[in-house]
C-alpha cells in the first residue's frame, strides 16, 4: 500500500510541476508580442529546469509503479488490475494521471502557439531588418562593380 501511495504522490507532484509551467507558458506570448528577448531567455532557462524536474519525477514515479508490481506480483501494472486489488488508491492515481494527461496536452498546445508566433515574430523582424539595409546591387563580396539589370554598363571603365 506503501508504493501506491508514493506513485500517487509523485502523480500530484507531476500535476503541480506541470500547472505551473502551463502558467508560465500563458504568459510567453506576451514576452514574444513584446519581443523581451532577456525575459524569453529566462524562460528558456525555467523551462530546462522544468524538464529536468519533470523527467526526475517520471523516473520516480515508474519505480513508484514497479515497486507496486513487485508487491503485488503482477506482471503489468495496469489501472484496471490495480483497481480489482484496492479501489479507493487506484482511483485517486487513476484521476491525478488524467489531470497530468490533460496539463500535458495542453502544455503541448501553448507550445505550439508560442512556436508559431515567434516563428512570425522572427520573420517580422528579418524582413524589417532587410528593409533596412537592403542589399548591395552596386558591388560584388570583392568590391568589385557589377552591372545592374538593364544597364548598358560593363564593368569596366
Amino acid at each position: 500500500m506503501e508504493n501506491i501511495e508514493r506513485a500517487i504522490a509523485t502523480s500530484q507532484s507531476l500535476h503541480k510541476a506541470l500547472g505551473e509551467e502551463v502558467a508560465r507558458a500563458q504568459t510567453q506570448r506576451e514576452l514574444i508580442k513584446n519581443f523581451d528577448s532577456q525575459a524569453l531567455l529566462e524562460r528558456a532557462a525555467l523551462r530546462g529546469r522544468f524538464n529536468n524536474q519533470v523527467k526526475h519525477l517520471q523516473a520516480q514515479l515508474a519505480d513508484a509503479l514497479k515497486a507496486v508490481a513487485q508487491e503485488y506480483d503482477m506482471p503489468v501494472v495496469t489501472i484496471e488490475a490495480l483497481g480489482r486489488l484496492m479501489a479507493e488508491p487506484t482511483d485517486r492515481l487513476a484521476a491525478s494521471l488524467a489531470e497530468v494527461r490533460a496539463l500535458a496536452g495542453t502544455l503541448k498546445e501553448l507550445d505550439a502557439l508560442n512556436r508559431h508566433l515567434a516563428s512570425r515574430a522572427n520573420a517580422m523582424v528579418k524582413g524589417y531588418l532587410g528593409a533596412l539595409t537592403g542589399s548591395s546591387t552596386t558591388y560584388n563580396h570583392r568590391g568589385e562593380s557589377r552591372p545592374l539589370a538593364g544597364s548598358t554598363y560593363s564593368g569596366t571603365a
